[in-house]
């Protein structure tokens, strides 16, 4: 299979996505409708049955985490100190800016990319990274941005923890991979008849997916603010899946297929979740708005080199 039969079918699903949008075919009540469906069905559906079959590792592949979220601390401090020095942005873009610079679409983009391209044996070390993915970096820019909020109370870094976990313990992606895992380390048989049924709807993942993310991309436009906008892409799709493959492969010297998901998944677009921080503390919107646009019609190219340079 050649890389452009593994990218092509993925990309021109997600535009005929954006195309529907931007024809109002689908209305933004659709859009909202479908991505719901998406998000709290289909995709947890998917992670429950896939982590209640699959073959986990016998201990934590701590080298492989540290590979991964031991360069995201780093760009984000990159990202946060660039943010000031360069751009003299207030403490709340500052944090933005950092999400950003570091927040991966794992799901919308990561998900089908890498599972077309690596094959399901490589959705393990993905789900890995997706369990952690959101709380180390939601934790952070919250405690930056509560920190950074000069009227009204603030909360602690306990506060601030108790609510990421609540908020985490609701979202339905994490249910789906926590219930998959207890299913699978207790050994809890699925009846076929469920499991069946698991199966069908979790066909409808990628596809789905792919639609709501091109949909998604009408609600972003580029707003200038290029030079941020870039700045941030660079440290997010460059930078860090190139020293995420310097710790993987040359410092600890990971299982190949392991590191390959790493360095993938540093290497995609901004995640849309970015944008919603912005947007609630009102600030680095139109960067962020202009760089998600980019940086996910970007990834038809980085994400193409990346598969060829590991396949």
């Amino acid at each position: 299979m050649t890389i452009i039969q593994v990218i092509f079918p993925i990309f021109a699903i997600a535009l005929v996505g954006y195309v529907t949008a931007y024809r109002g075919v689908l209305d933004e009540r659709d859009i909202k409708g479908i991505s719901r469906f998406v998000f709290t069905i289909i995709i947890p559906m998917l992670l429950f049955k896939s982590l209640a079959h699959i073959e986990l590792p016998p201990q934590i592949q701590w080298q492989f985490l540290l590979s991964y979220y031991g360069v995201v601390l780093f760009i984000y401090g990159l990202a946060v100190w660039t943010s000031k020095r360069w751009f003299v942005h207030s403490p709340q873009e500052q944090g933005i800016f950092g999400l950003g610079s570091t927040y991966s679409n794992m799901i919308l983009v990561g998900l089908p990319v890498i599972s077309a391209g690596l094959g399901d044996q490589a959705l393990l070390p993905l789900f890995m990274l997706v369990s952690i993915h959101s709380a180390l970096l939601f934790f952070i820019v919250m405690l930056l941005l509560e920190r950074a909020n000069g009227g009204g109370e603030q909360r602690s870094p306990r506060q601030i923890a108790l609510q990421t976990a609540r908020n985490l313990m609701r979202n339905p992606i994490i249910i789906g991979l926590v219930l998959g895992l207890g299913f699978n380390w207790l050994a809890i048989p699925i009846p076929a008849l469920i499991d069946d049924t698991l199966d069908i709807i979790s066909r409808a993942t990628l596809p789905c997916a792919l639609f709501v993310l091109g949909a998604s991309l009408n609600a972003y436009k580029i707003t200038g603010h290029l030079t941020e906008a870039w700045t941030m892409i660079g440290l997010k799709m460059v930078l860090q899946p190139l020293l995420v493959w310097v710790l993987a492969f040359l410092v600890f010297h990971i299982d190949p297929l392991w590191g390959v998901v790493a360095v993938m998944a540093a290497g995609m677009p901004i995640g849309v979740n970015a944008y919603l921080f912005a947007v609630e503390y009102q600030a680095g919107v139109a960067t962020l708005s202009t760089a998600i646009l980019l940086s996910t019609l970007l990834a038809v190219v980085s994400q193409s080199v990346l598969l060829a340079l590991f396949i």
